[in-house]
């Protein structure tokens, strides 16, 4: 059985010896630079581990012998599970890792934003010192709207409570009893927006949630609001978000996540000022990296059992 590490990710020699145990091991540690260079590199694998770049269905019909895809993330959007289906390609994920690190993330855009610190950081390296420019906001008292109540979202809400601040929530399932115990109250997503003075997204990107943040939703926003992205960017109408950023319409944005990653250097967010920019890196602590690859290898250990887990295409193991 031959196992191809398709892309760079965090990959110990621990891990590594166990992937070796399982048959043929071949890394890669970059990103390939293009859909010809990441066939070439699994045309021949029956598993592939992968990172963050996308399995499309050429890639899949050039690919013969692959019985498995392990990502190395929990987002599956960017590989065609139906070719994969079609295929006979098992496809598992990581379900749950980092929302510690992410959770904590959103509160570092958001208070980096509030505090204005990235002004003030990149003026103090120019000489000004002056405490004028960099009045901000405290988070106590304020009301924060949180999409999602996922793993990822509950840490938000309970790191919000520890800021004293009031949460309004959307969630496909709301009820007087979760309500309670998560301490937030259940609302619909144009009261959210409307009354929160921080909206940060947490869903999955589907074809439900895609640019369920646009040009309508952002203009039921506060003027003095900020929006928070650290789940997919394309959950975002961003051409909509850089002109309600452009004429102040909502106060910032902070974003670790781009409709196209990575993001082009032409693009308008890099001159606003009112925004903070981190390159998809919300997940990105020691602590998450290792979860994340114990359960990745994990998957295909467990495939090479006979025992596959974490399928995020259940539909393939019924052919």
């Amino acid at each position: 059985m031959k196992i191809v590490v398709a892309d760079s990710i965090f990959l110990t020699d621990e891990y590594r010896k166990r992937l070796e145990a399982l048959g043929e091991l071949e890394i890669y540690d970059s990103v390939p630079v293009s859909l010809d260079e990441f066939i070439d590199r699994i045309k021949d694998a029956d598993i592939v581990v992968v990172g963050r770049y996308g399995v499309s269905a050429e890639a899949l019909r050039s690919a013969p012998r692959l019985k498995m895809i392990s990502l190395w993330q929990t987002g599956f959007d960017n590989v065609d599970l139906e070719e994969a289906t079609d295929h006979g390609v098992i496809v598992s994920n990581v379900p749950s890792y980092a929302f510690e690190s992410v959770a904590e993330f959103v509160f570092a855009l958001t208070l980096n934003l509030l505090r204005r610190v990235h002004l003030a950081d990149m003026n103090l390296r120019e000489g000004l010192f002056d405490w004028k420019y960099y009045v901000g906001n405290q988070l106590m008292s304020k009301t924060i709207g949180v999409l999602g109540t996922g793993e990822i979202g509950k840490r938000v809400i309970q790191i919000a409570h520890g800021f004293n601040m009031n949460v309004l929530s959307v969630t496909a399932h709301p009820s007087p009893e979760r309500a309670k115990a998560l301490g937030v109250k259940f609302v619909d997503l144009d009261t959210l927006l409307s009354e929160s003075d921080i909206v940060t997204l947490h869903v999955p990107l589907t074809p439900e949630t895609e640019h369920m943040i646009g040009a309508r939703e952002l203009a039921k926003m506060k003027p003095t609001a900020i929006l928070i992205n650290t789940a997919r960017g394309k959950v975002v109408e961003e051409a909509a978000l850089m002109e309600a950023l452009k004429e102040k319409k909502i106060a910032g944005a902070g974003l670790d996540v781009f409709e196209r990653e990575p993001l082009s250097m032409d693009s308008p967010l890099l001159e606003m000022h009112n925004v903070v920019l981190t390159p998809h890196i919300a997940f990105l602590s020691e602590e998450s990296l290792d979860e994340c690859t114990y359960i990745s290898i994990e998957n295909v250990e467990m495939f090479a059992k006979g025992k596959p887990q974490n399928v995020v295409n259940p539909s393939v193991l019924k052919g």
